[in-house]
């Protein structure tokens, strides 16, 4: 299993970063509203804490409180975006070619098996945070689970990563 060590710092940054990218990419492909939102913010937490548990190095290292800090520091500084439609179409395109690029990486370095892994994290993370809230609800009441827009992102990230979408 790879660590943090066996990576360019350009390399760790797009497998530190991609996580993040994916969150925010999905979240903003929603429509949930400020609770939605809420929801979708804190949704990632949990498989961030698993991969923290779990017996991949790599994970843990990208999973890192360290590590977070500085994807979120990187990625608001990239984030220059001035409305909704613009920070959507720039977060969905970074997440994917971010996510391809991870992968990508990894493969290069022959690390099959933490390839996967982290494939199936990403993914993990972007399912947590379109199935936390309801959208296009009010008040709690109708919506739908996934939007078409957050489906879209899903399919396309599952193919990015290379792997089965749901």
């Amino acid at each position: 299993m790879a660590t943090k060590s066996d990576f360019s710092t350009a390399e760790w940054q797009t497998l530190r970063d991609a996580p993040h990218l994916v969150v925010i990419a999905v979240a903003a492909a929603g429509g949930s509203g400020l609770f939605g939102s809420l929801k979708e913010a804190i949704a990632p937490a949990g498989g961030i804490v698993e991969a923290l548990k779990g017996n991949n190095a790599l994970l843990r290292d990208v999973c890192a409180k360290e590590e977070i800090k500085a994807a979120i520091d990187n990625l608001k500084d990239q984030s220059k975006a001035e409305d909704l439609k613009s920070i959507q179409a720039v977060f969905r395109q970074r997440a994917i070619e971010s996510s391809r690029d991870a992968v990508d990486i990894l493969k290069n370095k022959g690390l099959t098996e933490d390839a996967a892994a982290y494939a199936d994290f990403i993914k993990n993370l972007g399912d947590r945070v379109a199935n936390a809230a309801k959208e296009g609800s009010f008040l709690g009441f109708g919506g739908e689970r996934v939007s078409e827009p957050e489906r879209i992102l899903l399919t396309e990230l599952a193919e990015a990563l290379l792997v089965a979408s749901a």
